[in-house]
C-alpha cells in the first residue's frame, strides 16, 4: 500500500483546504481533469450514438429507458459506528469529513454501511441536496444498523425502493441464518435520471463478519434478488463484503451463468489509485485487505476506480477507505 497522504489544512493538492469555514479536496479537480479529455473527445459521437440507440432500440422493443451517458460518481463507503471508544476518531469528529467528500467528489449514488440513524441524521443536515432510502435491520424502521444509499436528487428520483434481510425469510425484519452473527440487509431503489428518463438499479449491503456460509448463501440471496428486481436495468452494486475477492463468497457474486457482475477495479479504463487495502483499522501503516467493492452488471462501463485514503489533522475519515468509481451506461 502507497504510504497514506496526511491531509493538513494548509494542503493545496492532493490534500483539503480550508476555505471560507468549508473543506474542500483538493485532489478532485486532479481525479476529475484525468477523465475529462476522453469525454471531451466522444462528446458529438456519443449523442449521435445515443439519438440511433434510442430510435432502433424503441423500433425494436427494447426500452429506451435504460439508455443514459452521463458520467456517475457512485461511492461505497463504510462510515463506522457512532462510538465513543473510538476517541479522536469517534464520529463527532469525522462526521464533517465524510459529508465532503460527496461534494468533493460530486458523487452521484453512495452505498454506505454502518450507518446508524443519528450518523444519516448528520450527513443530510450537511448535505441538503442528497436524499437516501434505507432501514434499520434490527426492526426494518429505526433500529440498528442502515445501508442507506444516498443519490443526488437534484438528478435523480426514486421510483422503486425496498429492503431485504440476508436470510432464509428475507422479508422477516431482523431475521438472520446460516449461523450470521448478526442480522444482515440489502438495500435497493431504481432511480431515474431527471436529465433523460434513463433508469438504474442501485443495490447496497453489508456481509456477515464471521460466517463464511452466511456470505456465500448472502451472495446467492443477492443475485437471486437482483435477477427479480432489477427489471433489466443497469446494475450497480455497493457494499462492505466482509470477505476478499478471491473467497468462495465473492466469486458466487461474479461467476452466475445467467447474470454476471464485475469489480469495477478490473473493468476500470485508467490505473487503479489510492494503495492497496480499503480496511485501515484506524492506523497508517495497515495493510488490511480488500473488502470493499463496487460491482456492476453487463451495460455499464467503468472511467476510473479509486480508493480514497483521506485523514485530516490525524483524524481518519473512517476505519475503511471509502471507494470510488465513476461509471456509464
Amino acid at each position: 500500500m502507497r504510504p497514506i497522504i496526511r491531509l493538513r489544512p494548509e494542503t493545496t493538492r492532493r490534500g483539503l483546504v480550508r476555505q471560507r469555514n468549508k473543506i474542500r479536496f483538493g485532489w478532485f479537480s486532479g481525479w476529475r481533469r484525468r477523465t475529462s479529455s476522453r469525454s471531451n473527445q466522444i462528446r458529438t459521437p456519443m449523442r449521435l450514438g445515443l439519438f440511433f440507440v434510442l430510435l432502433f432500440g424503441t423500433l425494436s422493443g427494447v426500452s429506451a429507458q435504460t439508455v443514459s451517458r452521463f458520467p456517475l460518481n457512485v461511492l461505497s463507503f463504510n462510515i463506522r459506528y457512532n462510538t465513543p471508544q473510538d476517541g479522536l476518531n469517534a464520529w463527532p469528529n469525522r462526521k464533517e469529513i465524510a459529508a465532503n467528500v460527496f461534494t468533493a467528489y460530486q458523487v452521484d449514488f453512495a452505498g454506505l454501511q454502518e450507518a446508524l440513524a443519528g450518523q444519516i441524521a448528520d450527513l443530510q443536515d450537511q448535505l441538503p441536496a442528497y436524499g437516501w432510502v434505507g432501514v434499520g435491520r434490527d426492526d426494518g424502521k429505526t433500529q440498528g444498523e442502515f445501508s442507506p444509499i444516498f443519490y443526488n436528487k437534484q438528478k435523480f428520483e426514486v421510483l422503486k425502493q425496498g429492503t431485504f434481510w440476508l436470510s432464509e425469510t428475507p422479508e422477516v425484519p431482523g431475521s438472520k441464518s446460516w449461523d450470521a452473527a448478526l442480522p444482515r440487509i440489502a438495500t435497493y431503489a431504481v432511480f431515474q435520471d431527471k436529465r433523460n428518463e434513463s433508469q438504474v438499479f442501485v443495490i447496497n449491503t453489508h456481509f456477515d463478519h464471521i460466517s463464511e456460509t452466511a456470505r456465500q448463501n448472502s451472495a446467492k440471496l443477492l443475485i437471486s434478488k437482483i435477477k427479480e428486481l432489477s427489471n433489466d436495468l443497469p446494475v450497480i452494486l455497493t457494499g462492505d463484503f466482509n470477505t476478499p475477492d478471491a473467497s468462495p463468497s465473492i466469486k458466487t457474486l461474479t461467476s452466475d451463468s445467467t447474470f454476471k457482475l464485475t469489480n469495477t477495479e478490473s473493468l476500470s479504463e485508467n490505473p487503479h489509485t489510492g494503495g492497496t487495502s480499503t480496511f485501515n483499522n484506524f492506523k497508517t501503516d495497515q495493510r488490511g485487505p480488500v473488502i470493499d467493492f463496487i460491482f456492476v452488471g453487463p451495460d455499464v462501463a467503468v472511467q476510473r476506480h479509486d480508493y480514497l485514503p483521506i485523514l485530516k489533522d490525524q483524524v481518519f475519515i473512517s476505519d475503511h477507505w471509502p471507494v470510488l468509481s465513476r461509471l456509464t451506461y
